[in-house]
């Protein structure tokens, strides 16, 4: 039976779409999966450098591919989570070696199962967010830009002006251009009509 679940969870590890690896304390990745080669490894793979081996160091050469600082998740996860003893996610956003951005949910699981390698060890997930990501931001730009009324709002009682927050007087029409995405065409409505032009009233009672 154990046999058969090791194969299984070999299968499961390799199969996922998940980008997975385990570390060690020092931060060396000791296995990943497919996914982890497509993505993260083989870009650096070719450079002949160790640094791909680390996984700090890994992602800290992705957040530089633009010249930014090192991700601060990278310096938080060196001096505040080994060892290993507690579960921890992080959303994160990286520039990848093709100049893209790219987010990732990074979900880090201790491993207790028994001492691998002789090292304490985690089970790194990384989860591909950047729809969800772009998603958000699409609806925080929407938000920002839908500009709402509230509150009580100064009107005159004659000419129905209102005034605004530096007390200036402007139309109806004006104050809403301002504050939102509103436009206006203009009609006359059928009380106007009868006070206005009253030879026309008989035209409007025909249509009740």
């Amino acid at each position: 039976m154990r046999h058969m679940t090791s194969d299984l969870e070999s299968l499961s590890f390799q199969s996922t779409n998940h980008q997975l690896i385990i570390i060690d304390q020092h931060w060396i990745i000791r296995s990943c999966n497919r996914a982890w080669k497509r993505g993260f490894y083989k870009p650096f793979s070719h450079s002949g450098s160790s640094r791909h081996n680390h996984y700090l160091h890994l992602m800290e050469a992705w957040t530089a591919q633009r010249g930014v600082p090192p991700a601060k998740f990278a310096q938080h996860l060196r001096h505040n989570v080994v060892p290993f003893k507690h579960a921890h996610t992080y959303d994160i956003s990286v520039t990848t070696p093709y100049n893209e951005e790219k987010w990732f949910r990074v979900e880090l699981t201790p491993l207790h199962d028994g001492p691998l390698f002789g090292d304490n060890l985690a089970l790194i997930a990384h989860t591909d967010i950047t729809e969800q990501k772009r998603t958000e931001q699409q609806l925080r730009q929407a938000l920002t830009e839908a500009r709402t009324l509230h509150g009580l709002l100064p009107i005159c009682a004659v000419c129905k002006h209102i005034k605004d927050e530096s007390d200036e007087w402007s139309s109806v029409e004006n104050y809403l251009e301002k504050r939102t995405s509103a436009e206006f065409t203009h009609d006359i409505c059928p009380e106007c009509i009868r006070r206005l032009y009253p030879k026309y009233s008989n035209i409007l009672d025909k249509r009740h």
